[in-house]
């Protein structure tokens, strides 16, 4: 531990000879001043403890400088040493602030003991303001962390829940910096973009894909490690950020669940911004929470898909339609708009099965499954409903193109099945098909059709308006 250092200001050199001599001898760092403006500049450059001010001073008063040094440097003690003392001069010492006040000529140990007593009273102090910063300091902290777990537990939705994390991170005082970044997932030994913040997407377009090893980030993946760039100009690592963004450093955290990184959280920083340790062990603190976030979100998404798609060819299945034709039938409604089904299934379906086998059955579920898929709109639904059965949900479209978009459908089916073929029933929302059922009902009647006709052909339902 540092002596406590004494700044001594007094106009009487023996004095102040004679008192650093005793302040060394009992293990106190010293300097003196001969006045008051050596005295304060001497504040200025160096860390004093405690100074002992000469009530009468050459160039200015005594109280004067007290006054100045409670103003600029209110932790450091003050003792007034005086000889001609007063009880005015003694009480408006002691209102300015003074530790105390001693008459010359004073006994040495009186004034020893008053120094000890002022240095410790200035170390409790200091040591006060310490825990009050450092609590201050645990407090924000545990705010960040704590906002991080409020928006990690708002979702389960992976690209909501990495959106809210970064608005919370640019709220936070924890950063001397203004947040400015972006997070990526992990998909095997890529990096992919998944979320930003006070970025542009231009500014961004090389980086939505990343492989390992590739610029700062795929190291960060590769390396498992957090990488601090404080000027990427002048890093030879640093290799894909665009041109247009201004100059900047980066703090590259991995988010890692038992040891295997989940994404990345990548921070813009300004260059040679500085990067304590605090500030690393708070983000590798987010980082686990975001890791695990990540981590549960993923499970849930699989565990989502599972329950409402299909394991067999991987279309949403009956469960999901339900959901979904609800909420299109709902906004067709609404905005008065378009709405046509599609139902269908395999002719002879039953016999192939009997003559080839569940298992070559189940490749032709697959099979068609593939021609569906590559046949309609991205804006278009296609559900396994059941067995051989299919349901295709086309929003924004009435009959006429319905109809097309069926006969589009077998065509497709029949030049790529290798003999297989399909029936089709198409049915449309209007006046007298208003409601999920009947319209599922009308569709499946006119597939009926559709099989009693001859099979590999389309029928259309009611078409009353």
């Amino acid at each position: 531990m540092d002596k406590p250092c004494i700044l001594i200001i007094d106009d009487d050199p023996g004095l102040r000879k004679t008192l650093t001599d005793i302040l060394t001898f009992k293990g106190y760092a010293t300097l003196t001043a001969k006045d008051g403006a050596e005295g304060l500049s001497l504040l200025h450059k160096n860390v004093v403890d405690l100074a002992l001010i000469d009530l009468g001073l050459p160039d200015m008063p005594g109280l004067e400088v007290l006054d100045t040094i409670k103003t600029r440097h209110s932790f450091i003690e003050s003792i007034i040493l005086t000889g001609k003392a007063t009880l005015d001069s003694a009480i408006e010492a002691t209102n300015r602030g003074a530790f105390s006040y001693l008459v010359k000529p004073y006994e040495i140990d009186r004034l020893l003991l008053q120094i000890k007593r002022a240095i410790e009273k200035q170390q409790a102090q200091e040591k006060i303001t310490r825990n009050s910063i450092e609590l201050q300091k645990m407090n924000t902290e545990l705010k960040a962390l704590y906002g991080v777990s409020q928006a990690i537990s708002k979702t389960m939705d992976l690209e909501e829940l990495l959106s809210e994390v970064l608005k919370v991170l640019a709220e936070t005082e924890i950063f001397n910096f203004e947040i400015k970044g972006a997070i990526f997932l992990a998909e095997g030994q890529e990096m992919r973009l998944a979320s930003f913040i006070s970025l542009s997407e231009t500014e961004l377009e090389p980086c939505n894909e990343i492989q390992a090893g590739e610029c700062l980030c795929g190291q960060a993946l590769q390396t498992k490690e957090i990488i601090i760039a404080r000027n990427c100009s002048e890093n030879s690592r640093h290799l894909l950020c665009n041109p247009a963004v201004h100059p900047h450093g980066h703090i590259i955290v991995p988010l890692k669940v038992a040891g295997v990184v989940v994404g990345l959280l990548n921070l813009y920083i300004q260059p040679e911004t500085e990067v304590n340790d605090e500030m690393v062990r708070l983000l590798s603190t987010v980082a686990s929470q975001m890791g695990i976030a990540i981590n549960n979100a993923r499970l849930f998404e699989e565990t989502k898909r599972s329950s409402l798609h299909d394991a067999l060819t991987g279309l949403a299945n009956r469960r999901f339609m339900e959901i979904e034709f609800a909420k299109r039938l709902e906004t067709a409604k609404r905005y008065r708009e378009a709405l046509s089904i599609i139902m269908l299934d395999i002719d002879h379906f039953k016999n192939y099965n009997d003559t080839h086998g569940h298992q070559a059955g189940d490749g032709l579920l697959v099979k068609l499954a593939d021609i569906l898929l590559r046949q309609v709109r991205k804006t278009d639904y296609v559900f396994r409903y059941g067995g051989d059965e299919f349901i295709i949900i086309l929003p924004k479209m009435g009959l006429d193109m319905a109809h097309e978009t069926a006969e589009r459908l077998r065509r497709a089916v029949e030049a790529e099945g290798g003999g297989l073929t399909i029936s089709l029933g198409v049915v449309s929302l209007n006046e007298s098909l208003q409601e999920k059922d009947t319209l599922i009902d009308a569709a499946d009647k006119a597939l009926y059709r559709a099989k009693a006709n001859g099979r590999n052909r389309v029928a259309v339902g009611d078409v009353s308006r």
